[in-house]
């Protein structure tokens, strides 16, 4: 038990065999292409102006990779290398620190920032490879192996090659000796370098001795572009690499004059724009050296980017517009065959839309795969089908206006609104509630006017208002504005003339009336008369509300009985609507055991029941377009124009 417990306080980590390639990445530690680029970039980290590769052949059995760069001590290796997932931006930043001696004038971007590309050396060595490396009269010589177990690597000083391969007075060399085979050649490796690292002459690469130039790129990976500035043609190069790398470092486009490189190389545009956006996987694959010696006296004095002068804002922009059409014809076909793929998918929708609505249809899905090059297919796919059923809509595209005017949380707003109900529902009732505000808007609008007409104007509005009064008012069949004869025969349902206190939008001296019923049905679904009766009254402003007024609602209920033109079990609610009511009358009258309800109301009363009714939604929605003043006045527009069209068919 006492050796158990011992042994559990010195229990640690241990790593496997398998933990240098899972930490590096397949690539990384089995393909010699990656391998070398990730040491190439780790020069380019430490400031090198020149680097010399050894590369495996019949005649060199040795790896070995050499540049000038600023090197380390003793200490520094110590920190930076033997240090797992090294974080490079916080150790030394994301700018490169350059030799002094390197007559390096432009400013460099580090690639590095875990620190794994150092370990890309054992692709090309069996479990161990040297590192030599100079600095500030340190000269040290390393070596680095596998290991399992405790360590997944193993450091050991070791001496100095004989001969040095470090040549200045600083400088790394990472080697191999004795590589196993490689299986790329030569001409291999010096074309896939000079496919990413020809964009600095500041950057001098050598493979066995022979610096690496554009003709060492594969000729299928080289294109020469041209255009015309100032009557001279302007040579542009467009390098592809074979598949796209990571990230856009030493992607993008180089401006170069007299062999020298102008700021850096990048996709950023000289007028605060992008030639190309860096998220696509064309950004991470293409290079353009554009050949800008017709201007080099619009250079700022220390290179680090160009004057914003008309004459090299007006050469940037030929320059950008020959890289653009270039890259938009790489994608003219696959482009082509995906927009004849989405119209035929929507093709039945694009029938409705016409020739030019097809051909707007055709153009926008064009124009979205150009200027969103990231969309996924999914996503594309459904665009096209929003844009087809725009096409075809009455409004087309005038949404797409009232989306531009949304801000990021009313799309929120949007998307849980139809996570909770389809459009013809949300319609359905959005409808209805903006119908019914309307109408209280417009009810309240007349009210406060004085010379408001009740039959004309205020009449029609309470024809339309019933479900004020209650629940049970909601589909009451109706008639208004016509007399007692027209009532009997269209809304009671009988032949009978009846007296001359006709109680349907009946104009009297001091009031308008409203006359409303709800039919009963026997067994078999027949009507069988008028079960429920609502008579809506309406006093001008001068005659307030008393026993008077009460009264005459009764005299109109004793003769709809006595006329038959109700069933004698039917319930009859009149109301009584004015600006005032007179003292002790306020209460409500009842008649005929209950039969009949006589309801005085003052107008603030029954809009404030209104709103109630509709949850108070007026305070809510108070800034809403269909109770803008001008859509009030439609609204009762359209309500006059049926009113005198009913007139004229009395």
């Amino acid at each position: 038990m006492e050796a158990s417990s011992e042994l559990s306080n010195t229990l640690g980590t241990s790593f496997g065999e398998r933990f240098i390639s899972d930490y590096l990445g397949h690539k990384m530690s089995s393909d010699p292409l990656v391998a070398i680029v990730e040491l190439i970039a780790n020069a380019w980290d430490a400031g090198a102006k020149n680097v010399s590769i050894e590369w495996p052949s019949k005649n060199i059995n040795v790896f070995s990779i050499t540049d000038d760069g600023h090197g380390m001590t003793m200490e520094q290796f110590s920190l930076r290398w033997t240090q797992l997932s090294y974080n490079r931006q916080e150790g030394q930043g994301s700018s490169v620190e350059i030799p002094k001696d390197n007559n390096i004038h432009n400013v460099r971007k580090a690639y590095g920032r875990n620190g794994k590309g150092r370990f890309s050396a054992l692709c090309f060595g069996d479990k161990e490879y040297f590192i030599e490396t100079k600095r500030d009269d340190e000269h040290n010589c390393f070596k680095v192996r596998m290991s399992s177990g405790m360590q997944p690597f193993k450091y050991e000083a070791v001496s100095l090659p004989a001969p040095s391969r470090i040549t200045a007075q600083h400088g790394t060399s990472v080697f191999v000796n004795n590589p196993g085979h490689i299986g790329i050649t030569e001409s291999k490796v010096r074309s896939e370098i000079g496919l990413r690292f020809l964009t600095d002459p500041d950057f001098i690469v050598k493979v066995n001795g022979k610096q690496i130039k554009f003709n060492d790129i594969d000729r299928q990976k080289v294109k020469e572009l041209f255009f015309e500035f100032n009557g001279s043609m302007v040579l542009i190069k467009a390098i592809q690499t074979e598949k796209s790398d990571k990230t856009t470092h030493q992607h993008g486009v180089a401006w170069h004059a007299n062999n020298r490189l102008i700021g850096e190389c990048g996709w950023s545009g000289l007028r605060n724009d992008h030639i190309l956006d860096g998220r696509t996987s064309l950004a991470k694959q293409y290079t353009f050296i554009v050949d800008a010696s017709l201007i080099s006296d619009e250079i700022e004095a220390d290179w680090t980017a160009f004057k914003r002068t008309d004459k090299a804002l007006s050469f940037y922009d030929l320059a950008k517009e020959t890289i653009a059409n270039y890259l938009l014809n790489l994608s003219l076909g696959q482009r082509k065959v995906t927009t004849n793929r989405l119209r035929e998918e929507n093709r039945y929708v694009l029938n409705q839309a016409g020739l030019l609505g097809v051909s707007r249809w055709s153009t926008f899905v064009d124009t979205v795969q150009v200027e969103c090059p990231k969309i996924k297919e999914p996503e594309l796919e459904a665009l096209a089908s929003i844009l087809a059923k725009l096409e075809a809509s009455t409004f087309q595209y005038s949404l797409i206006h009232k989306l531009n005017d949304f801000t990021s949380n009313d799309f929120d707003d949007l998307h849980e609104v139809l996570a909770d109900w389809n459009i013809s529902s949300a319609k359905a009732v959005l409808d209805e509630i903006k119908a019914r505000l309307t109408l209280i808007e417009s009810i309240r609008e007349k009210v406060k006017d004085p010379a408001t007409l009740e039959v004309q104007e205020l009449q029609p509005l309470f024809e339309k208002a019933l479900w004020v009064f209650g629940p049970e008012f909601e589909s009451i069949e109706f008639t208004s504005n016509e007399g007692m004869t027209k009532v009997i025969k269209k809304l009671f349902k009988i032949d009978d003339n009846g007296s001359r206190n006709r109680p349907d939008f009946v104009v009297l001296p001091d009031s308008s009336i409203g006359l409303y019923g709800r039919y009963d049905y026997d067994d078999s679904g027949y009507e069988i008369g008028l079960k429920k009766v609502v008579i809506v009254e309406l006093k001008k402003p001068s005659v307030p509300l008393g026993e008077e007024e009460k009264n005459q609602c009764w005299k109109y209920a004793k003769e709809l009985y006595a006329k038959g033109a109700i069933l004698s079990n039917a319930k009859i609610d009149c109301y009584l609507l004015g600006d005032s009511i007179q003292p002790q009358e306020s209460g409500i009258d009842t008649k005929r055991d209950g039969d009949v309800r006589i309801v005085p109301l003052v107008f603030d009363t029954v809009l404030k029941r209104a709103e109630t009714r509709l949850l108070n939604l007026h305070k809510h929605v108070k800034e809403v377009p269909f109770l803008d003043q001008n859509e009030i006045q439609s609204f009762l527009d359209k309500n006059t124009v049926q009113l005198n069209h009913q007139a004229s068919l009395l």
